[in-house]
């Protein structure tokens, strides 16, 4: 419900509205002065004698109030005010306003404007559903298939709401038409489950119900790499390795017990996995706190592509990933034969979404899509597509497989999704491979978006302990572009979805649809400076120069400047933070400011305030820490948390050079405590007690001055305090202001 308030003299209107009922006013009765003084969050009404309270939202202050109750007061009494007496009024409601006016209006909201039409939904003109009857195409097509019907002969369906679904909706369904609960799908407002297939029909006619997908099948897509893309001459331009990064890679697990994947330093005696997170929704869907369950996998194909995004390439460093000191979460949504269902994949990409700022993930590789021409007509209202789609708006950047079908139109869900990475997959001579799906989409969108080795690419064996095999598929191309994005993030936090998928295509090289032979011309290939075509998208990746774009996207990097971490890292590749603690930080070169944030999706760069241009050293205490992260949504204080700490110079154009982020892994305890110890050295700004203690003692100073002013002739006869002159009792009034405040 939406809430919109206007005032109109004397009577005050109230609207009330939802997008989905009529305008109803209540207006109170015209003889109500809204003259009458008023505080923050009413208006004191006046009945002849009588004073009513009629309550206001929040947002609206008394000073408006205040201000029209002199206006309004009749001439009588305004003139058996003196002249001091008025004077002295509008000084108390100057200052007053000026002091609480701008907390009053920080709450204040934009009233809503419902002229605009109600935005259609997805499921009236879609290709999900070509004949509009609210039965998805696959679902006319295989209601009786066996490949879909159990020993119940029940069909597994995606049914969509025009809402999100509530528990009722749910038994609705169980009631009405003898549905069988498996997941609820919040970010597409669905819920996923089984019908008996004769009761088709009788679902779509339920209330709220707008359309029945087929739940389908998804499967697996099945040191050259990093060569051919620079990845390594980006790790060596800037030093980054993926460190403080979080890519969830969901497929068929994780073996974390390989030894390229069991931790962060390749170190037995040190406890730091790689593999924070894991998820089971096929064979584990009760344990969703991601550390219930050891990383594990049944098929390997999982831990293949995880090896490629962050694998650390033990014991023999020949085969490492792109970011082999980025943080992995697992989440298992295929199985032994490496397929699932769509709904079984959408509850893990459910999970991802809601454990992103617990775990800081903020990539994620999908290696899998539906086999064959059920899913080629695809389309962008197919619920995975939809899925992706409202990941990426979450906050996470989605890199998903375009396929191996060998064939134009060919890119099926969720690679054919609009906001998602689609990468195809390159033979190591940088051709196109030739069994790399192509576009265009089913709406005629150019895909993938861009291409990058996936043939006999080597990476972690299951269940081998230490071995290495080589795969070939845009499976394997996939966790390439997570592991070059997950180094770009590490450049620069601030990038969001959007902003990777862009870089990535401006910095890829272009490749028209017959470079090197491996594939026929297209129309594309006569449009001069085209920029992307159905076979390799907008090219081939160039890490490099993604990564220097990422980090130079707000400052040129500057060597010759430095930010260095001096407190020693703990035998978990962490640094542990207690009331009091402190990290150390020293400089090198003419820095002129030392700034910090943490990784996490809606974090900002602050700036370390103790920190002075010449000095060699400054702290970043626990509590400056614990202030930042508390204004963040959806993050606990306590615990495991990224920071990234740079240095900013200025340089002969005008603006600022910086040095590389370093990023540091720490783990905050007992932060209820932090504001109770002194620390050494503050890195942050003024706290909010101080200044909440100072506008106490400005609100004492400044109505003491006016006191002071108000016995200006104290001799005189006749001579009072200014707050009985009047009447109203402004003593009152002012109280209440300063207490609302």
């Amino acid at each position: 419900m939406i809430w919109s308030f206007t005032m109109s003299s004397p009577v005050i209107s109230r609207s009330i509205h939802t997008s989905r009922s009529p305008r109803m006013t209540s207006t109170v009765p015209s003889h109500v002065s809204i003259g009458c003084w008023a505080h923050l969050g009413s208006v004191r009404a006046c009945y002849g004698n009588q004073w009513k309270t009629h309550r206001l939202p929040a947002a609206r202050g008394w000073w408006p109030h205040a201000w029209m109750r002199w206006l309004e007061t009749g001439p009588t009494s305004r003139n058996h005010m003196t002249s001091k007496a008025t004077t002295q009024r509008l000084i108390v409601l100057t200052v007053l306003g000026l002091l609480v006016f701008p907390l009053a209006m920080a709450s204040v909201s934009v009233p809503t404007v419902d002229s605009e039409p109600e935005e259609e939904g997805w499921w009236v003109d879609t290709t999900v559903d070509r004949d509009g009857n609210g039965i998805g195409d696959m679902v006319e097509r295989y209601h009786d298939h066996p490949l879909f019907l159990d020993g119940d002969k029940t069909l597994p369906l995606i049914i969509d709401f025009d809402h999100t679904p509530t528990p009722a909706d749910v038994a609705m369904l169980e009631r009405e038409v003898g549905y069988v609960h498996q997941w609820d799908l919040p970010l597409i407002d669905a819920v996923a489950g089984r019908v008996p297939h004769t009761m088709i029909l009788e679902t779509t006619s339920l209330p709220g119900v707008v359309m029945l997908e087929l739940d389908g099948i998804m499967q697996v897509q099945n040191g050259d790499a990093a060569v051919i893309h620079e990845v390594d001459l980006a790790q060596q331009a800037t030093g980054y390795d993926g460190s403080g990064v979080t890519v969830a890679v969901i497929d068929t697990g994780i073996d974390s017990f390989h030894v390229g994947l069991d931790d962060l330093d390749d170190d037995n005696s040190t406890e730091d996995p790689k593999v924070i997170a894991f998820y089971d929704p096929v064979n584990n869907p009760d344990k969703t706190n991601g550390t219930e369950i050891r990383a594990y996998d049944d098929q390997g194909h999982g831990t293949h592509c995880a090896g490629t995004v962050a694998g650390t390439g033990a014991p023999t460093y020949e085969h490492p990933g792109m970011a082999p000191q980025a943080f992995l979460v697992g989440v298992k949504v295929l199985d032994a034969g490496g397929s699932g269902s769509f709904a079984t994949v959408m509850a893990g990409m459910q999970w991802t979404v809601d454990h992103r700022y617990e775990y800081n993930i903020r990539a994620a590789s999908m290696s899998l899509g539906g086999p064959g021409p059920i899913e080629w007509t695809s389309s962008e209202e197919d619920s995975v597509n939809r899925y992706a789609n409202e990941m990426v708006r979450a906050g996470i950047s989605m890199l998903i497989a375009a396929g191996n079908s060998a064939a134009p139109a060919t890119i099926g869900t969720p690679g054919g999704a609009e906001d998602v990475i689609t990468v195809g997959a390159l033979n190591k001579d940088t051709a196109i491979a030739e069994y790399s799906s192509e576009g265009p989409t089913e709406e005629g969108r150019v895909k993938p978006n861009v291409a990058f080795v996936g043939s006999d690419v080597m990476s972690a064996q299951h269940n081998s302990g230490d071995g290495y095999v080589a795969f070939s598929g845009t499976s394997m191309a996939t966790p390439g572009v997570a592991g070059t994005v997950a180094l770009m993030l590490q450049a620069n936090p601030d990038l969001s979805p959007f902003d990777v998928r862009n870089i990535l295509q401006e910095t890829a090289t272009y490749r028209e649809c017959h470079y090197m032979g491996a594939n026929q011309p297209c129309p594309e290939d006569l449009i001069p400076k085209n920029r992307q075509n159905n076979v390799y998208g907008h090219g081939h990746v160039e890490a490099l120069a993604a990564v220097m774009e990422a980090a130079q996207r707000d400052y040129q990097l500057d060597d010759s400047i430095a930010v260095v971490l001096n407190t020693p890292i703990g035998d978990d590749n962490r640094i542990h933070l207690e009331p009091g603690d402190a990290l150390s930080i020293s400089v090198a070169g003419e820095v002129d400011t030392v700034q910090w944030r943490s990784n996490h999706l809606r974090d900002d760069w602050s700036t370390l305030q103790t920190y002075r241009a010449g000095n060699a050293a400054v702290s970043l205490d626990l509590v400056t820490i614990v202030t930042q992260l508390q204004s963040l949504p959806g993050i606990t204080t306590d615990g495991n948390h990224t920071l990234s700490i740079r240095g900013l110079a200025a340089n002969d154009s005008g603006g600022h050079s910086s040095t590389s982020n370093i990023a540091v892994n720490v783990m905050l305890m007992d932060t209820a405590n932090a504001n109770n110890v002194e620390t050494a050295a503050s890195g942050g700004g003024i706290s909010a007690g101080v200044v909440s203690a100072v506008v106490v003692v400005l609100i004492g100073l400044v109505l003491g001055a006016m006191l002071v002013l108000s016995r200006g002739n104290d001799g005189a006869e006749g001579a009072e305090p200014f707050w009985t002159n009047d009447d109203e009792d402004v003593t009152a009034v002012v109280e209440a202001a300063i207490d609302e405040s």
